[in-house]
């Protein structure tokens, strides 16, 4: 690999252009050097979410390899991307590190991480993990990351409410939630009974996709080429969209200006009846220290067109090795505590499941007996692990113009749900604006 390379595509990504199509990087760690100091220390960071906890796990590993140090850094949620970019591309940056599924695709092409095909254990984690999350962490073949947590998008709804209407069932097509919805509204229970989280945000609106998934549509084929105008099912999801919002007026209009705690505080105090939103939620929804609903919020699959069980969207956090580190095999030590096993037990991905309730990726949690005693406390244990056998992530996300296309399709949405456009003129730009993405990334 030419330096001059290297440096040319750690620029293209500062500026928000990436390319594709690089070299092949070392897939072993002795590639890797080891010219660093042998005694430094792991430097480890990722964004704050419970950092507290981090620490603590970390702790534990450091007193199990006390040969291995390790410097936690946890940075704020909404600045970790751009301050780690901004630190590999200044030449520095930490030897492991959190990665989000949306981010991999443009840190491989800019050439921060390494791939860990043929390092001890990764072939087993990747045996051992659900196939959306083994696929989000894939990148032309190679294998990137060790999962840190996933999730799936459902159907949450309230058990009560549903009763006071008369209603003994969840919705499983989308035709279905609009009926059982009026029927709700009918009643004078909730005049808007849907609640989704439909305000503009630099993160992905999960729910758009876990309902084109439902119905068995895709947005994308393998390639990243737009199918969404040529697929009956995306435009079917679409029409359901604007016509609950504007003509059945089952979805609140409000939800133009929802972000996602004030849509989790709406759902504890009972003021929606459904909304789709990830698994994780159900955890909170039912504390009974912080939700007025707790016990009543229930977990179902999303409702498809046709009532059959199709599909829904998942979401991949994982933990990945810097291209750079001159710590290599402590780094990656690290990654395996953290996102592999102990003694045979995926012990980090267990840890934050029975501390904060995370979707964990590992199939063999579905058998462990503490785990699904825990999951039974918030959610059904078949429904959960269902639907996490059905979940597929985002093919668009492996390539540079994700994040752009992603904000059109919200702003899209966002039109449909306030009538300024229509379900096939929805489709039709969306087409074109990944057409023109496309031009502009090529």
């Amino acid at each position: 690999m030419k330096p001059e390379t290297s440096f040319s595509r750690r620029r293209a990504l500062q500026l928000g252009a990436l390319t594709a199509g690089l070299p092949a990087l070392s897939s072993v760690l002795a590639a890797c050097g080891g010219g660093g100091d042998a005694s430094g220390a792991v430097k480890f960071s990722g964004w704050d979410y419970e950092s507290a906890l981090v620490q603590a796990n970390v702790d534990r590993f450091v007193q199990l390899h006390p040969d291995v140090p390790v410097e936690y850094t946890p940075i704020t949620s909404a600045q970790y991307v751009q301050k780690t970019v901004a630190e590999f591309t200044a030449g520095g940056g930490p030897d492991a590190l959190y990665v989000y599924d949306d981010s991999l695709a443009g840190w491989v092409a800019a050439e921060y991480l390494q791939p860990l095909d043929g390092m001890p254990g990764v072939d087993e984690v990747y045996a051992g993990i659900y196939p959306s999350n083994a696929e989000a962490m894939t990148i032309d073949g190679k294998r990137y990351g060790l999962p840190y947590y996933t999730d799936t998008q459902c159907l949450i709804y309230n058990e009560e409410i549903l009763a006071q209407a008369g209603i003994a069932a969840p919705p499983t097509s989308l035709d279905e939630l609009e009926q059982q919805s009026q029927r709700i509204k009918d009643a004078g229970i909730l005049e808007f009974p849907i609640g989704l989280t439909a305000q503009l945000q630099d993160t992905w609106q999960a729910w758009v996709w876990g309902l084109v998934y439902a119905a068995g549509g895709s947005m994308f084929d393998e390639a990243a080429n737009p199918v969404m105008e040529n697929d009956a099912a995306v435009r079917e999801v679409f029409g359901w969209l604007h016509r609950a919002a504007t003509v059945s007026r089952v979805i609140d209009p409000a939800v133009l200006q929802l972000l996602p705690v004030p849509l989790d505080d709406a759902m504890k105090a009972g003021r929606y009846a459904f909304t789709i939103g990830a698994r994780y939620a159900l955890r909170d929804y039912n504390d009974p220290s912080r939700s007025q609903s707790a016990g009543k919020l229930k977990i179902a699959y999303i409702p498809s067109l046709d009532g059959t069980v199709a599909g829904t969207v998942s979401t991949t956090r994982m933990y990945a090795l810097s291209k750079d580190t001159e710590v290599p095999e402590k780094a990656f030590t690290l990654l395996t505590y953290l996102g592999g096993y102990t003694d045979g037990v995926p012990y980090t991905a267990k840890y934050w499941f029975e501390k904060k309730g995370l979707g964990f990726p590992f199939t063999a949690l579905e058998q462990d007996p503490e785990v699904q005693a825990g999951l039974a406390t918030f959610a059904d244990p078949e429904i959960y692990s269902g639907l996490a056998e059905l979940a597929r992530p985002r093919t668009a996300i492996k390539h540079p113009w994700y994040s752009e296309y992603e904000n059109e399709q919200q702003k899209t949405v966002q039109q449909l749900l306030s009538d300024q456009t229509s379900p096939d003129d929805a489709v039709r730009s969306l087409s074109a604006a990944v057409a023109s993405l496309k031009q502009k990334y090529s």
